[in-house]
């Protein structure tokens, strides 16, 4: 695992995953096109590695090598489980993007295993449950005990249970919670942390009614790690490009690291579980083993030099345009998924409103099937018109509104347009003119770019050559070519999928932007609905007006409670409680700034951002 060593000093020990990427400090002024070529070198870091700690990174041998070992243990499970169906599962927990990402793999796993005759031992915990992974929950993240108590749930009656806990920013309560549990239960638990710090930068603030901080769960953890009962990955991969934003480089970061090592592990048991056949005798090494990680992760290596430079050959920049004057004309940008990259468009649109603090129907995505067609516990739509996301759906209610404000971006794999779509598509340009597809192919499949071009105004088409390095994952595997069908065309979704993950988050990302919801690379209007969110509010408010901690905290309390004069009592009540109404007030940081700037009233402050929302037009007024 990584540590802090003596060649760590950036900016006062902050969390490297809250610190403000170098690459990426003028992205609030970029054209389209630079900003795309930003977020391209940013995310080398995933595999290049981040300044003092490139021998840190993704492609570090401790890194490969705890792959490989927690893919055994992956395996183990697996071939029990499929003796003795309440023997054991493998759990993926996190909140927001995390939770959604471990949600997407739980789910793809266990398809996997359904078909090379495994029975699903795959599940997955969110904060917030199931309405979390379409709106943002951010409250539960901050209870260790909801964590537990959910783990609880989930692991009834089992008898091992190998627990991945993902945080990018080695933070999150509810996570720290479920760990601490695993490892007060080791004889069924295998705790894996997940995220992206040094481990002394696990942070260290007390969690309301809980006697630990993450920092001291981490260090028990490293006791149980080094016990060879717990595992700690945490390579690290850099500053976001938008600070804080995890859901960048966190979220790739965290979608193919879960997917080295299930795919791994099937291609292990591949090995040792042929169908009707005895095992071979020689069994894979952990060697071997980590080769073959390393191929994967060379695959997707490719995925990201390739999937950039394409889209910008392609013209993503333009659509990145569109979208950005689509909101800042009050207009919409809806994802619309026809296949099974659905899930990367739900995954971009429901991280919208925390991260930049966007109204919920600013970004949207419908899908094929709704909310049944994910397969989650409770398929129920009638919460509420944000689980509403059928095409049917989009359909009645949204297609009759398009206006030429608005911007549509279909989602495909590269599948045949089928009769329904076409029509959708029509009804869509009889309204509106910013229309694209993204076509995310899988490298086995021929490109329809003639047949797209004649349903679709723009056409965005990416194909990644990866061939090679699944021929080198899947070499000596003669005995299992029942794996071989599936488990390759798995590993080809996942090329696509993580070329469509870069995409969408380039497109929301740069619309925001436009919008005036960055400063510099910070974001400045995010919601203060959880604990994390309300100690980076006031870090981005201390940096911006270079003031101290206090300053920044009298300043956000103004804003969030619009007052003029705070008192001790406000300052010493519960976080919880200012997150309370921080879920649902707008533009308190951006306000928090004016204030701390300039010392003026908080309705002053208000009034000029009413008429100026871009903070460094606003503050040139006062």
């Amino acid at each position: 695992m990584t540590t802090c060593g003596t060649m760590f000093d950036f900016e006062e020990t902050r969390p490297i995953t809250e610190t403000s990427n170098e690459l990426t400090f003028n992205i609030d002024i970029s054209n389209s096109q630079d900003l795309i070529k930003l977020l391209y070198c940013c995310d080398s870091q995933i595999f290049e590695g981040w300044d003092a700690y490139k021998g840190c990174c993704t492609f570090s041998n401790e890194v490969i090598f705890k792959l490989q070992s927690i893919s055994e243990e992956v395996v183990n499970i697996v071939k029990e489980h499929k003796k003795d169906q309440s023997f054991g599962s493998i759990v993926f927990s996190g909140c927001g993007t995390s939770g959604r990402i471990g949600f997407l793999i739980s789910k793809s796993v266990n398809a996997l295993l359904v078909k090379i005759d495994c029975k699903p031992c795959c599940e997955y915990i969110i904060a917030g449950g199931d309405a979390a992974l379409l709106t943002s929950q951010e409250s539960p993240e901050d209870s260790p005990k909801a964590g537990v108590k959910a783990l609880q749930e989930v692991c009834k009656n089992k008898k091992k249970v190998l627990f991945i806990g993902i945080t990018c920013g080695l933070s999150a309560p509810f996570v720290a919670g479920q760990l601490d549990y695993c490892m007060e239960h080791s004889h069924v638990f295998v705790p894996v942390l997940l995220g992206f710090n040094p481990t002394c930068l696990a942070r260290n603030q007390p969690m309301e009614n809980w006697n630990q901080t993450f920092l001291t769960v981490v260090t028990k953890l490293l006791v149980v790690e080094s016990a060879g009962r717990g595992y700690i990955i945490n390579p690290i991969i850099g500053p976001e490009a938008i600070t804080g934003s995890s859901r960048l480089k966190g979220g790739t970061a965290t979608k193919l690291l879960l997917e080295v090592i299930m795919l791994n592990a099937l291609r292990q048991l591949s090995s040792s579980l042929s169908l009707g056949e005895p095992p071979p005798a020689n069994q894979s090494s952990p060697v071997e083993g980590a080769a073959r990680c390393m191929h994967l992760m060379n695959m997707y290596r490719t995925v990201w030099e390739e999937t950039y430079p394409q889209a910008l050959q392609e013209g993503l920049s333009d659509v990145v345009d569109w979208a950005g004057a689509s909101l800042n004309a009050g207009g919409h940008v809806y994802y619309i998924g026809t296949d099974e990259l659905s899930f990367m468009g739900l995954l971009d649109a429901s991280e919208c409103p925390p991260t930049f603090g966007a109204d919920p129907n600013d970004v949207r995505c419908f899908v094929l099937g709704g909310l049944k067609a994910l397969g989650t516990r409770d398929g129920d739509s009638s919460k509420g018109a944000h689980f509403k996301i059928s095409l049917d759906d989009f359909r009645k209610v949204n297609v009759p509104a398009l206006t030429q404000a608005d911007t549509v971006i279909f989602l495909t794999s590269g599948r045949k347009v089928d009769q329904s779509i076409k029509i959708l598509v029509h009804s869509v340009t009889a309204r509106c003119t910013q229309v694209a597809v993204f076509v995310c192919y899988r490298d086995d499949v021929e490109k329809q770019t003639g047949v797209l071009q004649q349903c679709f105004p723009r056409v965005i088409e990416i194909q990644t050559h990866v061939k090679q390095y699944i021929r080198a994952f899947m070499e000596g595997n003669e005995s299992a070519s029942w794996f071989d069908m599936v488990g390759v065309q798995t590993i080809r979704q996942f090329c696509a999928e993580m070329s469509c993950k870069l995409l969408l988050n380039a497109v929301s990302t740069a619309a925001h932007i436009r919008r005036g919801k960055v400063f510099h690379n910070l974001m400045v209007d995010l919601k203060l609905s959880n604990s994390k969110l309300f100690q980076r509010g006031i870090a981005i408010v201390q940096n911006l007006a270079v003031c101290s901690a206090d300053a920044a905290l009298t300043a956000v309390l103004r804003s969030l409670y619009g007052v003029d004069v705070i008192s001790e009592e406000l300052k010493q009540m519960a976080v919880s409680e200012h997150t309370r109404i921080g879920s649902f007030k707008p533009k308190v940081i951006p306000t928090a700034v004016i204030l701390a700037c300039k010392n003026c009233c908080v309705h002053e402050a208000m009034e000029v951002l009413m008429k100026f929302p871009v903070i460094r037009t606003a503050l040139a007024q006062l």
